[in-house]
Order: structure tokens, then C-alpha cells, then sequence
């Protein structure tokens, strides 16, 4: 007996409050995180070029860019934008900036989930503290995420609103994975998956769908907890499709794939701020909604990964099984009259044309045609550019 109060005991231990930004801007405000790959101008093939593109910028130069854990990726970030309007303006300056850096070192930038044909083996790691670290602890797992994501924050009133959210928007994830799919290659082969990307990065640790929460206070101790005990080493080494960043007072959705437009990005990031604030409503109405299992999104999320857009999904409200583009279209008429709301109605309405042939439906079409996967890395470097004013390339 004396063991299990032990137990008990160090499960009701107090933890340090995580210190938060949430209500310091506007609720929904979002920022855009987008990871693209270095490639050889003539080969495609990816190359540790990163270092060289960023080499005598200065502070402001490096605005809104960063190097990532290989030194063949770069990656984006936009400031707080109100909607996806304002994001659109910075998405565009920071993918023109990549672009002539790259261009500049006798490179493109291209854009996907995975590259079509690239080794991990041949990557060269960025020497920095944080990812010499991960190599160190994670080996094998983390020396192949050759990946490349698409990242949305949203503002949070409030660390009870971002929970609320946090737990509701987990049913949706399987919807925005199928929506977003652009990974169907990996190493040289055909998968037979439609977001490879998913499947690299579920063997991380503390990664896929989240479990639910009763409270912040239950989340905070979790974290305390693992640190505690020396699992990780801040909230940031928890990799989840969704995961609250009490640091930016957002909540970060961090399952789909990496896109190759700007203009789905863009409409993908419309979709999860106005998901976001559908969700925020139903908590200021204190509307309790299900919470489906796990195991059940789950399932959901690897048929998103495997089929895409034409897959099954399990409808929670009759447990029968509906196409992914029914579910996916029921979210979308969910949550539009937010998009118009908020700004982002423009790019919300380009949903239209990502639901009928998104970016893993149009590399297998490519390669289909080209059957060489040389030819669809230069369609992604070359789509890439669409919608970027005065670029090098």
C-alpha cells in the first residue's frame, strides 16, 4: 500500500507554471511557417547550400529566415498577421528572398513533403547546439527526417481557449493531412502513400495525434513532469500534430505537408485560422462537443497519409464510413463564414481547386508523364515560383 500512495504522490507533485503569451495580441492572428528544399540548379538534388546562402547577412536580412537540422533545408516564417491577406504579403517577400539566395549560389528552391529522390544518408547536419543534440539522442531516427512541413500558429485568447481548441481541432487533423498530401516519393521510389512525410516523422518520440486535456493545469503538469524526470528538455521537444506554444500565446497545427503553391499554403493556412475561431465560438458559447478517440482520428490520420483525398474516413457523428472529401468539404462549409470574417475569404476560396487536385495528385500525375523524378523536382521548384513577383530564378 505503501508504494501505490508513493505513487499517487508524485502524480499530484506541483510543477512551475509555464510562463505564456496568450491574450497579447489579437485572438486568430496567425504566422506561417514554411520549410523548403535546396536542389541543384541542373541535377535537383538536394544541397547542403544553406550556410552559404545566409553567409554576411545581417539581422535584418535574416528576418523571417532559418536554417533547420540539414543543411539542404531553409525554412520561412511570417511576423503576427491578422489574416491570411496580410500573410500572403509576407509569404510572398520571404519566398522571393529564399529564392534569389538560392539562385545566387547556382541552386532553386523547391517545395513538397519529401524530395522525390534525395538520400538522408548524403545530408549534411547544421551545426547548431539544439540539432547536434537530437542527432545525438535520437541517431537514426532523427538522421532521416528528410521532411519538409507546413506550420500554422493561432492566437489564443486565453490558455483555457487555446485547450479547448487544442483538444477539438485533434478530430479535424486527418481532414487537413488529406487536404495537404504532397509527399508520395521517398529515396527513389513510389510509395504507394500520398503524405510519406507522415509516416517518416511518426517515428519520432512525442509525435501523432495528442492525447486530450482536462485543463492547462493538466497540460503544464504533464510538461513539468517530463522535465522532471529529464524526458525532454522544454515544451519544444514535444512534436505533436498540434501542440500548444504558450511562448507565442498560439496553438501550432504541424500535420500537413509542406506545399509546393502559394496559394495552398495560403488557402490551408485560411482553413486552420477559421477552424480555429469556429472552435474558439463554440467554447465562448460553452458548447461541450464529443471528443472522438484517439485511436479512432488515428486511424482517420494513416487513411489521410495512405489514400489522401480518396480515402475512407470514420464519420464520428454515425461511425460510418464517408470519403475524405465529403469530410473534408463538411469542414470547409463548417468554417467559411469565419474565413470571410476574419479577411481570409480570397484565399479560403482557393480550397475549391486544392480539393480536386492537390499536391500529391499532381507530382504522381507528373511523374506519370515524365517518368523520371528528376522532372518532378524541377516542376516543384518551378511551381514554386508561381504567384512570386520579381525573383531570380
Amino acid at each position: 500500500m505503501a508504494m501505490v500512495s508513493s505513487q499517487h504522490s508524485n502524480r499530484t507533485k506541483q510543477y512551475p507554471a509555464i510562463e505564456h503569451a496568450y491574450g497579447t495580441s489579437a485572438a486568430y492572428t496567425i504566422g506561417v511557417e514554411e520549410e523548403f528544399q535546396i536542389v541543384d540548379a541542373a541535377t535537383f538534388d538536394l544541397v547542403p547550400r544553406v550556410e552559404q546562402m545566409l553567409a554576411g547577412l545581417g539581422e535584418a536580412d535574416l528576418a523571417g529566415i532559418k536554417q533547420e537540422l540539414m543543411q539542404s533545408v531553409i525554412e520561412t516564417a511570417t511576423g503576427i498577421c491578422r489574416n491570411t491577406a496580410e500573410a500572403s504579403l509576407d509569404l510572398e517577400r520571404l519566398r522571393g528572398r529564399v529564392f534569389d539566395l538560392a539562385s545566387a549560389q547556382d541552386a532553386r528552391i523547391a517545395s513538397a513533403g519529401t524530395h522525390p529522390f534525395a538520400r538522408y544518408a548524403d545530408q549534411k547536419i547544421t551545426n547548431h547546439d539544439r540539432y547536434r543534440d537530437l542527432i545525438a539522442r535520437l541517431r537514426w531516427i532523427a538522421q532521416r527526417e528528410l521532411i519538409f512541413g507546413l506550420h500554422v500558429h493561432v492566437g489564443m485568447q486565453s490558455p483555457d481557449h487555446a485547450m479547448y481548441v487544442f483538444n477539438h481541432i485533434r478530430a479535424y487533423l486527418p481532414e487537413l493531412l488529406a487536404l495537404s498530401t504532397n509527399s508520395p516519393f521517398w529515396q527513389g521510389t513510389a510509395t504507394g502513400l500520398q503524405s510519406t512525410r507522415t509516416k517518416v516523422f511518426d517515428a519520432f518520440p512525442r509525435s501523432g495525434v495528442p492525447q486530450a486535456f482536462d485543463s492547462w493545469k493538466q497540460y503544464e503538469a504533464l510538461m513539468g513532469r517530463a522535465i522532471s524526470t529529464g524526458s525532454i528538455e522544454d515544451y519544444t521537444y514535444v512534436w505533436w500534430d498540434v501542440r500548444p506554444h504558450p511562448r507565442f500565446g498560439t496553438i501550432e497545427i504541424r500535420v500537413c505537408d509542406a506545399q509546393t503553391r502559394l496559394s495552398d499554403s495560403l488557402a490551408l493556412a485560411a482553413l486552420i485560422q477559421a477552424t480555429c475561431a469556429w472552435l474558439g465560438d463554440q467554447f465562448e458559447q460553452g458548447i461541450e462537443m464529443d471528443l472522438p478517440p484517439t485511436m479512432l482520428i488515428e486511424e482517420n490520420k494513416w487513411n489521410a497519409a495512405r489514400y489522401g483525398l480518396d480515402g475512407e474516413f470514420i464519420d464520428f457523428a454515425t461511425d460510418e464510413r464517408i470519403p475524405a472529401r465529403t469530410a473534408v468539404s463538411r469542414l470547409i462549409e463548417q468554417v467559411e463564414p469565419y474565413a470571410v470574417e476574419l479577411g481570409s475569404g480570397a484565399e479560403f476560396a482557393a480550397l475549391d481547386n486544392l480539393l480536386v487536385f492537390n499536391g500529391a495528385a499532381r507530382q504522381l500525375n507528373h511523374f506519370n508523364e515524365s517518368g523520371t523524378f528528376a522532372g518532378v523536382t524541377e516542376m516543384l521548384a518551378d511551381d514554386a515560383l508561381r504567384g512570386i513577383g520579381a525573383v531570380t530564378a
